[in-house]
């Protein structure tokens, strides 16, 4: 292996059953650089992940790290080696503080109260902060369910750290942070790499890729497809790598000025104390109105309280110019309005249910007689929504965690469907979700917009909504702070109005 090169894999395939995972993957990652791994959902990403971790072994093949040549290794085996994981769920003990999630291993087998050696871990735990240039963010005596996503995050990073790796592999690691905490872990690995350490940095969003790479490698269907310099390639060239097509994901919708629709819902002064107030807005039948605006501007909030959220709202709300009292979600699913939260994972479905029970929850009524569930009606409405949105599952008996992120997102959008919505509201429908799903995604949204359902759009990224929107409403701390043509709507307007504002 070449002296730059730290990890070098050899025809590596995985197979579970008669389904191949990985292909005969051949990659390599040199040593003090960012090399991104990219590709959709099922691409092989994880797995390959899990491989070089330890927490599964391939069915064939090899790697080599650090010169020496690996079959098999367990997770112990891997740390020991210097490559340490932070996956996008974080592994830490919220009640315990952040040394002694730090140096989690040191403490095992041991009873918490009797170790002796809390002083020496607090110092070690303390340096090791102040690497990351976090020292005086985060105290090591702070419990860690005290503290936000991006220091939660921090404290990760330094536990791995904590076991001197030479790679580090990151998943998915911005999924929820913030625009000014991301750039802040950017600032954290650019220190870890110019350290020499090597990371492997997986995500689906593309502009994060090329914000921080130094290299690309797309998988495709378990298979590689190929490795690019950030330099020599664009966002575009990898999206056809990764998808096999040309995805046009990001053009600007035209104007259709024949719209004249009369309202389906009319919001007026509507306001909740602390989270937003005097907004004003209306929706049009078979429209996307857009939502644009910085994180805590209070768009989410605004959809919320139409659904029937909070409890201590003032304002009207109109649907079809008849007022109405949205008390709570159960009220905005009797009157047709259905939403797509922004957290899918903790408020799009339930854990405890597979996938067809996931998709049926909203219509129970109709397909429930004395309170039994008339099981035909309901195979039927799910495989009727299963083909409809190319759902892919190797069952609808299969827990709903088993999919993969975008179609866990199409069967949120199936149980919205099935209900017969006739307003829908959609909180960041593409989040974390792989280009090519996204696409689906889209599709679905303006198919919806064209058989005459009314679409709330809300999304931090500003090509979707420009793509989507026939008209777009710009919100800054809680209020309206300007109303966009889609004609007339561009991103430097839209980003002055969500940080600048107006003086109107």
């Amino acid at each position: 292996m070449e002296n730059n090169i730290l990890l070098k894999t050899s025809n590596i395939f995985k197979k579970y059953g008669e389904n191949t995972v990985l292909n005969n993957i051949c990659i390599e990652v040199k040593k003090g650089e960012v090399h991104a791994l990219v590709g959709e959902n099922g691409a092989g990403k994880t797995t390959l992940m899990n491989i070089l971790s330890g927490i599964v072994n391939p069915t064939s093949g090899n790697f080599e790290f650090n010169g020496k040549i690996i079959m098999t290794l367990s997770t112990r085996e891997a740390i020991n080696m210097g490559i340490s994981v932070i996956h996008q769920e974080l592994a830490l003990v919220p009640t315990l503080s952040v040394f002694e999630n730090i140096f989690l291993s040191k403490l095992k087998g041991k009873v918490l109260g009797f170790i002796t050696n809390f002083g020496e871990l607090k110092n070690k735990a303390f340096n090791l902060l102040s690497r990351l240039g976090e020292e005086k963010n985060i105290r090591v005596t702070d419990r860690v369910e005290l503290l936000n996503s991006s220091h939660q995050q921090v404290v990760e990073i330094a536990k791995a750290l904590s076991q001197d790796p030479k790679l580090l592999i990151m998943d998915e690691p911005t999924a929820s942070l913030t625009k000014n905490e991301v750039q802040n872990l950017f600032r954290i690995i650019k220190n870890l790499r110019n350290d020499g350490i090597s990371i492997i940095y997986i995500s689906h969003i593309l502009e994060e890729v090329f914000e921080i790479s130094d290299r690309i490698t797309v998988l495709r269907d378990g298979e590689y497809i190929g490795t690019k310099n950030k330099e020599d390639s664009s966002i575009q060239e990898i999206i056809k790598m990764m998808v096999g097509r040309k995805l046009e994901l990001y053009l600007k919708k035209e104007s259709d000025e024949t719209k004249k629709e009369e309202n389906v819902l009319e919001v007026k002064d509507l306001e909740v104390s602390s989270l937003f107030r005097n907004i004003n807005f209306n929706l049009k039948k078979g429209e996307i109105l857009g939502f644009a605006g910085l994180i805590g501007s209070g768009r989410s909030e605004v959809a919320r309280a139409i659904f029937g959220a909070y409890k201590n709202v003032r304002g009207k709300i109109l649907l079809n110019s008849k007022e109405v009292k949205i008390k709570s979600p159960n009220d905005a699913l009797r009157m047709g309005i259905g939403m797509l939260p922004e957290d899918r994972r903790l408020q799009g479905f339930i854990y405890s249910m597979n996938i067809g029970q996931n998709l049926s929850l909203a219509v129970l009524n109709r397909i429930s007689k004395a309170g039994f569930v008339n099981l035909k009606k309901e195979k039927e409405l799910i495989n009727k929504y299963v083909k409809l949105l190319s759902i892919k599952a190797a069952s609808v008996n299969s827990p709903i965690l088993s999919l993969s992120g975008g179609n866990q997102q199409k069967v949120v959008f199936a149980k919205w469907l099935a209900a017969d919505t006739k307003i829908l509201i959609v909180d960041e429908p593409t989040q974390g979700i792989d280009v090519g799903t996204k696409s689906e995604i889209h599709n679905i949204l303006r198919e919806l917009a064209g058989k005459g359902i009314s679409i709330i759009l809300i999304s931090s990224e500003l090509p979707e909504i420009l793509s989507l929107s026939d008209r777009i409403i710009v919100m800054r701390s809680g209020r309206i702070i300007g109303q966009l043509s889609i004609k007339e709507a561009t991103q430097e307007k839209i980003m002055f109005l969500s940080a600048v504002g107006s003086e109107n």
